[in-house]
């Protein structure tokens, strides 16, 4: 039986999702430009956390952990290849009144471009190919704290 989430997937979503072994987690942390921000990660279907709901898209499979299981309700989720890096993201989400303009982060009013905890570069956490630009790395710090 497909269970379907309380939140629109794209086309693009899916087939990102069925390209990447069919099963990503989605969730949020403190972080990025507007305080929360939307984390992502390939995981095997049953290797998920505690607390995690699971979803099926046809062909896909979706995890959604309690904090982003607060504020997805209503949203859509999308995957946008020709971004720079490409990422997953959220669109019309009903439920986030502030939005950065890279669509990573939320909660708080954007502070506006350059801001150290920036992440509109920071590549998914399976690309590997994608390298951000020297500035931007420059500006967060990122590659220069062990992860």
């Amino acid at each position: 039986m497909t269970v379907l989430p309380p939140f629109g997937v794209t086309r693009a979503a899916i087939d990102q999702l069925e390209a990447l072994g069919g099963c990503v987690l989605i969730d949020v942390q403190d972080g990025g430009c507007c305080g929360s921000t939307y984390v992502f990660e390939a995981v095997p279907a049953d290797a998920l956390p505690a607390g995690t709901q699971r979803y099926g898209c046809p062909g896909a499979r979706l995890a959604v952990g309690p904090g982003a299981a607060a504020v997805l309700h209503g949203a859509t989720l999308d995957y946008a290849a020709r971004l720079k890096p490409p990422r997953f993201r959220v669109l019309r989400n009903p439920n986030t009144e502030h939005v950065c303009a890279c669509r990573r982060s939320f909660g708080k009013p954007w502070p506006g471009p350059r801001q150290p905890s920036c992440r509109s570069y920071e590549p998914m956490p399976w690309d590997d190919e994608y390298e951000p630009p020297v500035a931007w790395k420059r500006q967060t710090g990122y590659g220069s704290h062990p992860t």
